[in-house]
């Protein structure tokens, strides 16, 4: 069983994203984020999620003309 403080910041606390940093992300920071949700619970086990990670502004430009 988790402590309450654990259960707080899972669900208590939790707050969707609705916001944006311009900080960059460094590759180990990308890595460790991979690293901690490809084995999150999926339906079924299907792991239906694919993940795309930008990381320079030509890249990030390409995907911005594709959703046009």
């Amino acid at each position: 069983m988790l402590d309450e403080n654990s259960l707080d910041v899972l669900f208590n606390n939790a707050r969707s994203q609705n916001g944006w940093s311009a900080a960059e992300v460094s590759e180990a920071q990308i890595q460790q984020i991979y690293e901690l949700m490809k084995f999150a619970p999926t339906a079924a086990n299907t792991c239906p999620a694919r993940f795309t990670f930008i990381t320079s502004a030509a890249a990030s430009c390409q995907i911005l003309n594709l959703a046009c």
